[in-house]
């Protein structure tokens, strides 16, 4: 890629860069950390917004084409192969919407003068939140659990992080994050101190089985010579053993269970555990304020997702027809 206009660049995460020719992706990653989150973006945001841009930059790249001197045709052409690609709408909107403001911070460093994403759009889902959204019923997470293995110290750290999923509605991104700091178990309810979203931090109240499974698979690290401060869950194969498990890996070993149990369906992962835990949380009767709160969400709209599936299964119209086949 070109190095276009030499420019001065702000501080990034305490370092100064002297002036020098600017590359449009270390534009971008200031525009990032300024932007994003009013100017709050985790590490993790950062890393996965440059990692989208690298996907339309190796687009460009096999065209011979300088993404500086991109046109809005350009764009419209990369969002039609991501259609014929079979790529969700949804996903075709994140993905158009970083690419324009990888453009908005190109026009902010003087890089190019207009943004040819602007008004690009990744296309229409008019399928309802809750028909789109995958999760376990009560019967499946029942087998999920009961064909989990209790053998090793890697089955009792899995074991204990799918009931951080499922039970507690935890998002990949928060497991990961979990120290054993996390764990407070002085008085009567223990928790989890989580780091969500934009680092909001709350208490994720444990069920006694689940705080059972931390401690079985805490005291199994103590024997095995694993350190029992700082990251919770870790890696035991060979190669990064003693390492706080990659999110990667996450997504491998639920994968893996669900598999093992003949649950697996495309897009039944890690996420597909958490609306598990919404659903039947709420047809179990909990208070969708109580749920909002347990899962982090900022607005209740978000967690109505839950109550709206629920109630569209338990007050099916057909089942109000009094003929039988």
């Amino acid at each position: 890629m070109s190095e276009i206009v030499p420019l001065s660049v702000p501080v990034v995460e305490g370092v100064v860069v002297e002036s020098r020719p600017i590359d449009p992706l270390d534009a971008f990653e200031w525009f990032l950390q300024i932007d994003v989150a009013n100017g709050d973006a985790t590490r993790d945001t950062v890393v996965a917004y440059r990692r989208e841009v690298g996907y339309w930059l190796d687009w460009c790249g096999a065209r011979n084409l300088d993404p500086i001197f991109a046109t809005r045709t350009d764009v419209e052409t990369y969002r039609e192969e991501l259609k014929r690609a079979g790529m969700a709408a949804s996903t075709r909107s994140l993905k158009m919407s970083i690419v324009r403001r990888f453009y908005a911070a190109a026009v902010r460093h003087e890089l190019v003068v207009k943004n040819p994403a602007e008004g690009v759009r990744g296309g229409k889902d008019l399928t309802a939140a809750e028909d789109k959204m995958k999760a376990l019923s009560h019967g499946g997470l029942a087998a999920l659990v009961a064909m989990m293995p209790q053998q090793t110290l890697a089955d009792a750290r899995d074991r204990a992080i799918i009931g951080l999923m499922a039970l507690h509605g935890l998002r990949r991104i928060e497991v990961h994050r979990l120290n054993h700091e996390s764990l407070i178990t002085d008085g009567d309810s223990p928790y989890l101190e989580v780091e969500g979203k934009g680092h909001k931090t709350r208490r994720a109240y444990l069920r006694a089985d689940t705080l059972a499974a931390l401690e079985l698979y805490t005291r199994g690290k103590a024997i095995g010579g694993f350190e029992t401060k700082g990251a919770l869950f870790v890696s035991h194969s060979p190669n990064n053993t003693g390492k706080r498990l990659s999110r990667q890996a996450f997504n491998v070993l639920v994968s893996k269970h669900l598999s093992a149990a003949h649950l697996k369906k495309v897009g039944l992962s890690c996420h597909a555990l958490r609306h598990t835990y919404g659903t039947l949380a709420v047809a179990g009767g909990a208070k969708i304020e109580h749920l909002r709160d347990a899962m982090g969400h900022s607005k209740i709209e978000t967690t109505s997702i839950y109550v709206r599936a629920v109630e569209k299964a338990k007050n099916n119209p057909a089942n109000f027809i009094g003929v039988e086949l």
